[in-house]
């Protein structure tokens, strides 16, 4: 057999006949989306519908070792599962609806789970060490053989969520059709599987080889991110006997940035940024084509892999605030890190990255204080975020470079100086404000009010007091009682002069009564910037206005430039 082997096969046809298809354990985990899964349901559908002979799904690549008894899949896993998750939910309709056991069993066996020998069961495809067993049992298994394993990982929700989409599809062919033509149509979806749905199948006796081929074809798949491609160069760079190497690197990398969830915890970000701490602003588009030209032996591979598995809890420590590496440290900066994450800001995290590496203990203390205010100034002022990335990219490196060691050399970088609002610019943002979104605005005012009440320990926190909710005083509905033209109350209502704390119990019996009724209300409130509010006449644009004004002299003492 030639080195690289080129055939043409069908999903359904590698699903029923290929031997011991299984995913390799350097290989991503399932990572189909919903909309991914349903984007290949609905183009299958359309390609059935219309009568298509063959329908092409791209390539499937995989490694087949000689004497080997099994088929290692480098790329198409995520169609290949999918495929089996959509035979699977036809089978469970067949059996669950059409009570047609005999032939569920002869699909399960046929497509999803085989029989060898002493009655052994062996899954057709058999996914990575951390989705194997999930797979099986909520896929491969009939129904009532189903022990309901939980979906801990993020790649478990996804096959649920893959096979709820199955079962939803499922549904929708078969809708208003009599049994009989149900139980044809899915039978006619099978065979499509089996005869249309067609992809090249590219076959290879190394792995080295599989890997340059998977880093040049393009695919349908999800497209590969510069993380999935990372990986595999540094396979393709080492030998086999250092393989175990990088694999277990990568994953220990993988299960300190899956514990962070889905949003904090993508590679690509992890990546991106690691790399900027030492290389300065990188775009996702070109960070793999960078690490490639810099990591080309097996030395730089090695060494590159393990300094991802170290760096990855420096990352994890500037994103938890209960991370071990905060032991020794004040609860101000453990709340400081809640408060950057609260915020949603991400440019910051190269600079945090590098300080977690080079600065002191009180050094980083007072980076991460200022880092909640020069966040607050940027969000409030409204500077973009490429600009904040730039400079937050170049001082990281500065950091890491040794040319500055503490907070008072960074404050007078000249990126840091131009970038941070000053407080005249702060102060005038502030005034004219508007903040839509409820969790910022709830943060903001809550740092306000603990200023103006002037107590060192105050006795609740910005962003962790869940019973304090947010009243817009001027309701985004407003009755009869409020006289304000629609144009100008829509304006309004979101100014943060317009946006009051209260206690939800009290909040929410307040609706969109008048500002007469509201007042006694508000002059209930523990809180001084909304009890103030109950002390005017009327409200409108003017005591709106007023107000804003006041937290705007207050803002800046809440987040001062330097701390």
């Amino acid at each position: 057999m030639p080195q690289i082997d080129f055939g043409k096969e069908t999903l359904g046809l590698i699903i029923r006949n290929r031997q011991g298809l299984r995913v390799p354990i350097n290989q991503r985990s399932y990572a189909w989306k919903r909309g991914h899964v349903r984007d290949l349901f609905t183009d299958l559908n359309g390609a059935f519908q219309a009568g298509a002979e063959e329908y092409f799904l791209g390539s499937i690549i995989v490694v087949s070792p000689d004497k080997a008894d099994y088929i290692e899949v480098y790329d198409g896993q995520q169609r290949i599962a999918t495929a089996m998750i959509l035979i699977g939910a036809i089978r469970d309709f067949i059996l669950t609806v059409l009570k047609d056991e005999k032939e569920a069993t002869v699909i399960t066996e046929k497509y999803l789970i085989g029989a060898e020998r002493r009655n052994q069961e062996v899954p057709k495809f058999t996914l990575s060490s951390a989705d194997r067993d999930y797979f099986v049992d909520r896929v491969l298994k009939k129904p009532n053989e189903r022990k309901n394993l939980g979906a801990t990982k993020e790649s478990l929700e996804l096959i649920n969520e893959a096979a709820q989409e199955a079962a939803d599809h499922v549904r929708t062919i078969t809708k208003n059709l009599p049994p009989d033509v149900q139980a044809n149509t899915l039978q006619r979806w099978i065979d499509y599987l089996e005869k249309s749905a067609r992809v090249i199948w590219v076959e290879v006796k190394d792995q080295a080889t599989a890997y340059r081929i998977f880093e040049t074809m393009n695919d349908r798949g999800l497209k590969l991110s510069a993380a999935d491609l990372l990986k595999n160069y540094l396979y393709s760079l080492v030998s086999e006997a250092n393989a175990p190497k990088i694999t277990y690197h990568w994953q220990s990398m993988m299960a300190v940035l899956e514990s962070l969830g889905r949003e904090d915890g993508d590679a690509v970000d992890y990546l991106r940024y690691l790399w900027i701490t030492t290389h300065g602003h990188t775009r996702s588009s070109d960070l793999f084509d960078r690490i490639k030209k810099e990591k080309s032996s097996e030395t730089t591979a090695l060494d590159f892999a393990g300094e991802l598995d170290l760096r990855s809890n420096d990352y994890a420590a500037i994103l938890t605030p209960s991370h071990d590496a905060w032991g020794t440290f004040h609860q101000e900066v453990k709340s400081d890190i809640d408060t950057l994450r609260y915020l949603g800001v991400s440019q910051i995290r190269p600079l945090l990255l590098a300080a977690k590496v080079k600065f002191n203990e009180k050094e980083i203390a007072r980076l991460f204080k200022n880092a909640v205010n020069w966040s607050v100034r940027c969000l409030i002022a409204g500077v973009p975020s490429g600009n904040l990335e730039g400079a937050y990219s170049k001082t990281a490196k500065a950091i890491m470079d040794g040319n500055i060691t503490k907070v008072d050399e960074l404050v007078k970088e000249e990126s840091i100086v131009n970038l941070i609002p000053p407080d005249d610019r702060f102060m005038a943002a502030v005034q004219t404000a508007s903040v839509p979104t409820a969790s910022l605005a709830r943060y903001y005012l809550r740092k306000i009010q603990i200023v103006a009440d002037a107590k060192p320990e105050p006795e609740y926190t910005p962003n962790q007091d869940k019973d304090i909710t947010l009243e817009h005083v001027l309701p985004q509905k407003p009755g009869a009682d409020w006289k304000l033209p629609p144009d100008k109350m829509q304006a309004l209502y979101n100014r943060l002069g317009n946006l009051a704390l209260l206690k939800g119990s009290v909040n929410s019996k307040l609706g969109n009564i008048g500002i007469n009724k509201k007042f006694p209300e508000l002059a209930k409130s523990e809180f001084g910037l909304t009890n103030m509010i109950s002390k005017q006449a009327d409200w409108g644009e003017k005591e709106i206005s007023d107000r804003q004004q006041r937290l705007a002299e207050y803002a800046v003492k809440a987040w001062p430039f330097t701390v």
